[in-house]
């Protein structure tokens, strides 16, 4: 199994925290928006984690920000259709404002733990 596989499968199996579920969805609009300093295998690696939340996300968080970034997708997943680039990036500022950016990095943190 190559490393997306294991990612999108343990992220889809996993019992997550109902608070990381934020975090799952700005790890998508940063690397959507290019602000990830990921390679590009490790950012696909990424994706793959949020692809396998994406079903899961709590009806609490706003599901129209996943289809919002379902629909920019390109071919090449990774970087967003050109219609989409301001909107993604505006979510990300808007969902990203009051983020704890020590939280965020343990969230990293937790995903490297698990899928490494």
């Amino acid at each position: 199994m190559d490393d997306q596989s294991i990612a999108y499968e343990w992220a889809r199996t996993h019992k997550h925290d109902e608070e990381d579920y934020p975090f799952f969805t700005i790890l998508a609009l940063n690397i959507l928006d290019g602000v990830s300093k990921y390679d590009y295998d490790t950012t696909n690696t990424l994706m793959a984690v949020y692809d396998g939340i994406n079903d899961k996300t709590p009806k609490v968080l706003d599901k129209k920000v996943h289809e919002i970034i379902e629909m920019s997708r390109s071919k090449d997943p990774l970087f967003p259709k050109e219609e989409f680039k301001e909107i993604i990036s505006n979510l990300r500022i808007a969902l990203s404002k009051d983020l704890n950016k020590n939280s965020y990095r343990q969230f990293e943190q937790y995903i490297w733990n698990n899928i490494s």
